[in-house]
């Protein structure tokens, strides 16, 4: 047996490790951890080191796993979620608190259209539930709710369209049209409505294919009906970048209602007629948790009212 002192080895050097396996992207990782791309890399090198072990095949950047880092992520995967559980559950145990929920939002809702009132109202039917609320991008989000590190996500619809997930429920809330997104001197921005058609001449900023390639086809999508590709000005890594980078007024981008723009005093979202749109919420099959389906039933209830 190899002879490895694991004393060195710490947590945070696996949640590393784990994040970086998931998404192949040290600079989306480094951001997620609030860290420098060198530091994260000279982590993940010292882990190598302490290890005795190579665990990625490298390029110019990290290109896939090997066998030993394949192996240790299947391994390792859950442990830092079970370690995470266990520290929410000693908080519950100190808290008096006999249950908990952790639920996780896109970052890019508006937190005032749903998630703040149903939140607040649950709290106050069910004091003795410890309510954690999660914000991060669609595949954060996806990929806590696959680890059982979230019961329940708030998702948007067109990333469960072509999804499957056999052991996740789904239910499709708040169904509303697309929009379009733009400066308030686009010429467009006059219309109370607009058609898919009305598009076609646009430049539409785009969510990246590698960080969420469901929304680069959601958007071809909508537009090969009306007989044109859309001409994309540019690619962002993240959703709540998008409303950034309307740079002059020929720039749009699609999203819903309940989208958070962060320059509402420059922009306008308008309608777009005959599309759809929606919110999902989305929990594990096998998630044992009582309040889960209490939680549930108010979400339902909250959006027929």
């Amino acid at each position: 047996m190899h002879n490895v002192d694991v004393r060195n080895v710490s947590v945070g050097q696996i949640m590393y490790f784990v994040k970086v396996a998931e998404t192949m992207n040290v600079t989306m990782t480094a951001e997620y951890f609030h860290l420098t791309q060198p530091a994260l890399s000279k982590k993940l090198a010292s882990l190598e080191q302490q290890l005795d072990l190579q665990l990625f095949i490298r390029t110019n950047r990290i290109a896939s796993l090997t066998p030993a880092g394949k192996y240790l992520y299947e391994k390792w995967k859950y442990l830092v979620s079970h370690i995470e559980e266990n520290i929410q559950q000693a908080h519950v145990l100190q808290t008096g608190k006999s249950q908990s929920l952790v639920v996780a939002c896109m970052d890019s809702y508006r937190p005032d259209c749903f998630l703040l009132p149903l939140v607040r109202t649950f709290q106050q039917k069910h004091p003795e539930v410890n309510l954690r609320i999660e914000t991060d991008s669609v595949p954060v989000i996806r990929n806590l709710l696959q680890r059982g590190e979230a019961d329940v996500i708030f998702s948007i619809m067109y990333d469960f369209e072509e999804r499957d997930m056999e052991q996740v429920t789904c239910r499709y809330l708040g169904r509303t049209t697309h929009c379009a997104c733009m400066k308030n001197t686009n010429p467009l921005a006059k219309k109370e409505t607009l058609t898919v058609g009305d598009l076609k001449w646009s430049d539409f900023i785009c969510l990246s294919p590698y960080t969420l390639p469901e929304y680069v086809r959601m958007l071809h999508r909508l537009c090969e009906p009306f007989g044109f590709v859309p001409n994309i000005s540019s690619y962002v890594s993240s959703a709540s970048s998008l409303t950034m980078n309307i740079r002059n007024d020929n720039e749009i981008f699609i999203c819903d209602k309940y989208y958070a723009d962060g320059n509402p005093g420059a922009h306008v979202l308008i309608p777009i007629q005959d599309t759809e749109s929606s919110i999902v919420a989305a929990w594990r099959k096998d998630n044992p948790k009582k309040y889960l389906h209490t939680f549930i039933e108010q979400v339902e209830s909250f959006f027929m009212s």
